[in-house]
């Protein structure tokens, strides 16, 4: 009497996960279908200047193939650490303060703001330095710091102070391409950390605060480790941008005052274009995407895994 519903309930379990597999199989062959003309432009799009730099690192004009030979070159020049210690210096004074800042609102917003309206305007307000494109805040940011009439020197003339050479002196000059870095990326990581606060459970919280936790224990033990993957994203994501910056820099100072602000990109861009060595530039471009991708490799290792 018992064995026929029994094996009735196996075989209706058995159609239910039939038909949940068959259901879940299309609507993956739908989303690969939808995708695919997306992710396929995209990778031969990034796949074949990547083939090209490969394949001009490895040859050298009339000479054709010559194996190695402009890595080894490219990589003993001493102009190269010169442009990796000043790429070094220029990271850690922006993204430090980038990330630090960025979460630093995030926190702020998330917890002071509670009208919907005004997260809206703060979100817009965030968004206007990130689609500006770097030329044009590279061409504002120059007027900002000119010796003569920027509104720095104007303000620093009012208050009797001596005026500043932004552009001409290396400390400053550091200091002004990376606070327009600063500047516009910021409200990148305040996004990015904003919305990865918007996942932290309500209830969770709410203990914290009945138990008596303070804001920074409330922040550490709780908040903390749903940021962690974003704040790792984030280094990543600014970082590789910090290795190719070039826009504003360049309108900026153009590298100067001397080899002060010759960035990684900048000297790149110098080999391949100013001393018309482009097999030597693929090649440091290769090794940057080498590097690149061991940096991320190793980050992803931090990265919770996906367990749904």
């Amino acid at each position: 009497m018992n064995v026929a519903p029994s094996r009735s309930m196996t075989v209706g379990a058995r159609v239910a996960m039939r038909t949940g597999w068959s259901r879940r199989t299309r609507q993956e062959r739908l989303v690969y279908k939808l995708l695919l003309p997306v992710f396929g432009t995209v990778f031969v799009l990034a796949t074949i200047p990547f083939v090209m730099a490969v394949i001009e690192a490895l040859t050298a004009g009339s000479r054709g193939f010559v194996g190695f030979d402009n890595f080894a070159t490219a990589l003993s020049n001493p102009l190269l650490f010169e442009s990796i210690k000043q790429t070094a210096l220029y990271a850690a004074i922006a993204l430090p303060v980038e990330i630090l800042g960025g979460l630093g609102v995030a926190l702020l917003v998330h917890r002071v703001v509670r009208s919907a309206a005004l997260r809206a305007a703060i979100y817009v307000l965030a968004m206007i330095p990130i689609v500006i494109p770097q030329i044009a805040v590279g061409v504002v940011f120059r007027l900002v710091y000119q010796p003569d009439y920027g509104i720095l020197n104007v303000l620093l003339g009012r208050t009797g102070a001596d005026q500043l050479l932004w552009l001409s002196s290396p400390p400053l000059a550091m200091i002004a391409t990376a606070s327009v870095d600063i500047w516009q990326w910021t409200p990148f990581v305040y996004l990015v950390l904003f919305a990865g606060l918007q996942t932290v459970p309500s209830e969770s919280v709410e203990a914290a605060q009945v138990d008596g936790a303070s804001s920074w224990m409330q922040f550490r033990h709780i908040e903390l480790p749903y940021l962690r993957p974003l704040l790792l994203l984030v280094l990543f994501f600014r970082l590789a941008d910090v290795v190719r910056v070039f826009d504003h820099v360049y309108v900026l100072t153009g590298g100067g005052p001397g080899t002060t602000t010759q960035y990684l990109s900048l000297y790149i861009y110098r080999i391949g274009f100013q001393f018309s060595d482009l097999s030597q530039a693929s090649a440091l471009a290769v090794v940057v995407m080498a590097a690149m991708t061991i940096f991320y490799t190793i980050i992803s290792r931090f990265l919770p895994a996906d367990r749904g």
